[in-house]
């Protein structure tokens, strides 16, 4: 199913996911440090996104920093309600969760925010990539993620904390490139290669060499091999001396 983005759909999938929580109300209040509870929570993400539709339709207009932080806070928001998900374990509703986080990061990407908290929006992305079999819908997640990375904050392009191989510039990346090489459309795939390249240089062997290996086993049309056979001539696994 395709991702929607507008700020009505992001709403009601908070909706839905915030009153799977509120109906686990005692659970949910004693995991949290506020003492306002799981209410306060779900009061905050209806006035975000009052404001947020106000934003899409022109009605309301903010300063950058203004909005930078308007979109923080709504991230923000949404993180200590997948943190609450997690904690209470509602299960069935993991998939709601990473749709949302998806959508809600390109969102904030076409209003023209900064995005400095990743987490959410690319673990979201990596659960929808892993559940997507169809070729054009991966190759439309290639192009809602590219907008993502693109307004990702310099301090995470920057991408100095190598020790974390869960960190979110990574993980958004890596899956922007399982989906194009799963689309199996050669273009997408040699654009995306080559944006990886600059973005995660230390990954690239590995995973192209990954590609290769699932493509031996399965029955890859060849002018998919042949791109990461030209790849992983360009990135050897090892490093000639």
């Amino acid at each position: 199913m395709p991702l929607a983005i507008e700020n009505d759909a992001i709403s009601d999938l908070a909706l839905e996911v915030t009153k799977a929580v509120l109906a686990r109300g005692d659970e949910a209040q004693s995991v949290m440090e506020e003492a306002s509870g799981p209410l306060a929570l779900a009061q905050a993400l209806s006035d975000f996104f009052q404001i947020a539709g106000a934003l899409e339709s022109g009605a309301a207009r903010l300063e950058q920093d203004e909005l930078d932080e308007f979109c923080a806070y709504g991230l923000d928001l949404l993180d200590r309600l997948a943190f609450l998900v997690r904690k209470v374990e509602i299960m069935d509703k993991r998939d709601s969760v990473a749709r949302m986080f998806a959508a809600m990061g390109v969102w904030v990407a076409r209003r023209g925010a900064t995005i400095d908290n990743l987490e959410g929006t690319a673990d979201g992305f990596g659960m929808i990539v892993n559940a997507t079999k169809s070729t054009d819908e991966l190759r439309a997640l290639c192009g809602l993620m590219e907008e993502v990375i693109e307004a990702v904050s310099t301090r995470l392009q920057l991408d100095e904390d190598r020790g974390d191989a869960w960190r979110p510039w990574r993980v958004i990346n890596l899956n922007m490139g399982i989906a194009a090489t799963r689309s199996l459309d050669p273009d997408l795939m040699a654009r995306t290669f080559d944006n990886m390249g600059r973005r995660l240089p230390y990954d690239m062997p590995g995973f192209l060499a990954d590609g290769m290996r699932q493509a031996a086993v399965q029955n890859v049309p060849e002018p998919v091999t042949e791109v990461l056979r030209r790849y992983v001539d360009k990135w050897p696994a090892t490093a000639p001396h």
